[in-house]
């Protein structure tokens, strides 16, 4: 039977991921400011490059899309500097390459496997550094007009034996996922409050994700809700929340959550 994984908050939509010997750090490297997210903390920088506390295991990277709430790349470096990691996973390219060039450009020369995931919307790469992990992109566009034209991978993380799919900040499109989840059982799904809140995005979690349990994350800090989030999650869970899938809410009040294997 294999291990629980323990997920814990970072902010926004970056969490740490732990199990199997592994640290995994999604979406957890963002400083930049111009949006009303949260962003990482710099004593939680400062003990990512220490090592310390739930830190103690950092050892890859994994970025959705390169949106400046989800991922900085002279963070990024700024913790290579510090302390090495297995490897990181990049998002397709955004229109400004320049911190991202940066990145590449310190990642070769300290000798760091690094993997530019990024598929068409609908297709996947794999990608299985090491055993008892593999890393699934699959690829959506942004959620919101406004972003259409924004890529963003959905990770599909196979760790010890189980699945867990963060989507960042996917678009509920059905056609993205139905033939790159066919046959995959998945332990945990991780969604944003406006995907879970959407209609679509409902009969995508019940019809082709099918997930053992919900987490909601992407929630704003307490005091910091400009588009009312908390709300909506609280009124969506009123209507679709159902006693054969547990839904954890991941945000200050709740930063951790513990995803275990199915009891058969």
């Amino acid at each position: 039977m294999s291990d629980c994984i323990d997920i814990d908050l970072v902010a926004n939509a970056g969490v740490l991921v732990r199990g199997g010997g592994l640290g995994l750090l999604v979406d957890g490297m963002h400083d930049q400011d111009g949006h009303p997210f949260s962003r990482v903390g710099a004593d939680d920088m400062a003990r990512m490059g220490r090592g310390e506390g739930l830190f103690a295991r950092l050892d890859y990277l994994l970025f959705t899309h390169e949106h400046p709430d989800h991922f900085t790349p002279d963070l990024v470096i700024e913790h290579l500097e510090r302390r090495p990691v297995k490897g990181v996973f990049l998002p397709a390219p955004a229109k400004d390459p320049e911190g991202r060039d940066r990145l590449v450009r310190a990642l070769e020369e300290r000798g760091v496997p690094h993997w530019t995931m990024g598929p068409e919307p609908g297709h996947t790469r794999t990608v299985s550094p090491e055993p008892g992990l593999a890393v699934t992109a699959i690829g959506t566009r942004h959620m919101g007009k406004q972003f259409r034209d924004v890529r963003n991978d959905c990770l599909l993380v196979s760790l010890a034996g189980m699945h867990l799919l963060f989507t960042g900040d996917a678009d509920h499109v059905p056609e993205y996922y139905e033939e790159a989840l066919r046959g995959v059982d998945l332990d945990a799904v991780f969604v944003n409050p406006i995907f879970y809140h959407n209609p679509t995005g409902q009969a995508i979690i019940d019809d082709v994700f099918r997930p053992l349990e919900v987490v909601i994350y992407h929630m704003p800090a307490p005091g910091k809700d400009p588009f009312h989030l908390a709300f909506t999650v609280k009124r969506a869970l009123e209507r679709y929340a159902r006693p054969d899938m547990p839904v954890h809410v991941l945000d200050a009040a709740a930063p951790h959550v513990n995803i275990c294997p199915a009891v058969l």
